[in-house]
């Protein structure tokens, strides 16, 4: 191998095996080869980590890696070959360094957090990485809604303008709505608002109530086509679009807590406990109350809307009335939409929209992110 070959050779340690991990790891098995011949980048798996096993790879020939993507089809990640049980998220990353050390050809590490795993166990692991001048993409939310000062002390890890951390999926999947906002800053523009709707499920819900669907049924319905986690209170509570929001208020310089966000949830506090099916089998005890306001938007030419809004240094998620022929107002089903309003762009404001959720376009989002640190 050639000194420059060597030179951008890239190792990834990824935690998170769900629905995305798999979907990024097929991605770059695929699209791996043509990636090195037209950027000269070899991309190389160095573990795989879930909850509660690790693989760290020794064999990264195609075949071995196509084989094991055909076998994780089928199977966990516990019961492939070399798998044994994960000692702790830090010890995986610790591992992978001194084999990082013992064998430095130039390689770049890039560690990758793709799991829904706390803050908490996720948050050191990355700051770790970044103290020792590797590199993280972050899908998951979390590491950046943990308290405030381990969130400055990842950021102060990454080193300048935490230029060796990039989380472009965290709000919008593939949108570019985390660049937008930094190239935004860079440029000198102040932007003032933002605002936007951050849930394709729950973007899916209000549409449905729009077209006159109950809110029961919209659930279920919701539910059925796979919009919704088995539980549709994670969704329904509104907390992920207020990660979403607070990460936004904090990439402007807001010090936000998530407990300082104002979230208004799409069910009572007397349905938290319940189980699913219990859940599911009452949620027609509020179909009148959310037909009453559907009926009230309507009269006002209006419709509603689960949107999150950052501005003046405070956040807020919950069901807003907007304007039929506002950007908010035409969007339809499952998409997102972020609307900014800034010094420049305030009589027109910049408007991103698409599909803001899925394994496969979450995963491209997140193979964008790696590329990006070595183009």
């Amino acid at each position: 191998m050639s000194q420059s070959t060597a030179n951008r050779l890239v190792e990834i340690v990824q935690f998170g095996m769900g629905g995305v991990g798999r979907a990024l790891l097929d991605l770059i098995v695929q699209h791996g080869p043509a990636l090195q011949s037209r950027l000269g980048i070899e991309l190389r798996y160095r573990a795989l980590a879930d909850s509660q096993s690790v693989v760290h790879l020794a064999d990264n020939s195609p075949h071995h890696l196509t084989h094991l993507v055909d076998n994780l089809r089928q199977s966990r990640l516990a019961d492939q070959s070399g798998a044994f049980q994960k000692p702790g998220d830090l010890a995986v990353l610790a591992t992978e360094l001194d084999r990082l050390r013992s064998n430095n050809q130039g390689q770049k590490l890039v560690v990758v957090d793709v799991s829904g795993a706390d803050a908490s166990l996720m948050q050191p692991v990355i700051t770790a990485a970044l103290r020792q001048g590797q590199r993280a993409v972050l899908a998951n939310k979390r590491p950046l809604c943990g308290p405030l000062e381990d969130y400055r002390q990842m950021l102060a890890a990454a080193g300048p303008g935490a230029s060796r951390l990039r989380y472009e999926t965290t709000v919008g999947a593939a949108l570019p709505v985390i660049s937008t906002v930094q190239s935004l800053l860079d440029s000198g523009d102040t932007i003032r608002r933002i605002s936007g709707t951050f849930s394709g499920t729950l973007g899916y819900l209000t549409s449905q109530l729009e077209n006159g669907v109950s809110y029961s049924q919209a659930v279920r319905e919701a539910k059925e086509k796979g919009y919704t986690e088995p539980d549709p209170r994670d969704d329904l509570g509104g907390v992920d679009v207020a990660r979403k929001a607070l990460i936004l208020a904090r990439l402007l310089g807001n010090a936000l807590e998530l407990s300082d966000v104002q979230i208004e949830p799409l069910y009572p506090a007397e349905l938290a406990e319940l189980s699913i099916p219990e859940f599911m089998d009452r949620i027609v005890e509020l179909d009148q109350a959310f037909g009453e306001r559907v009926a009230k938007a309507s009269e006002a030419g209006q419709v509603l809307r689960y949107a999150g809004t950052v501005e003046a240094g405070k956040c807020r998620v919950g069901l807003e009335q907007v304007g039929q022929a506002t950007p908010l107002g035409r969007l339809k089903g499952t998409n997102n939409m972020i609307v900014f309003e800034t010094a420049r762009y305030e009589a027109s404001p910049l408007v991103i929209q698409g599909a803001g959720a899925g394994a496969e376009i979450t995963a491209s989002g997140v193979l964008a992110d790696i590329i990006g640190f070595f183009r």
